[in-house]
């Protein structure tokens, strides 16, 4: 795990941890919003869901995605110079930039190799 992404899951946890203790005194109540369906197509024909998530509060961005063959992958933002990149630093990156998407896997040596590179369907959301 990345240094980045730990400071990342401390601090959501520190927030979590803060919200419960807070709420004692002065309740918090959050909500999810999001989730419509956003198909990609890859270069190979393969298709991809993507549903994006936002915590009421903006505290956190994340995305489910599903690959071919059902896998689903619940994947936090993270830090991206351009675009959006979700990750969990272990097994998939998610990277989106307007219409265009692509998700790399670790190959057999640890290393991080494009698996799909996609295009948004039109007319999917």
């Amino acid at each position: 795990m990345s240094k980045y992404t730990r400071i990342i899951l401390y601090t959501g946890l520190l927030g979590i941890l803060f919200c419960g203790c807070a709420g004692k005194r002065n309740p918090v109540s959050l909500t999810v919003r999001g989730g419509t369906p956003v198909i990609y197509q890859s270069d190979s024909g393969a298709r991809i869901i993507a549903k994006y998530f936002t915590l009421s509060d903006s505290s956190l961005d994340f995305v489910k995605v599903t690959l071919p063959g059902g896998k689903e992958y619940t994947l936090p933002q993270a830090m991206s110079a351009s675009g959006a990149r979700y990750t969990d630093d272990r097994e998939l990156v998610w990277w989106t930039k307007g219409n265009t998407a692509f998700a790399e896997i670790r190959d057999e040596n640890g290393q991080w190799k494009m698996k799909y590179n996609c295009k948004e369907i039109p007319g999917s959301k």
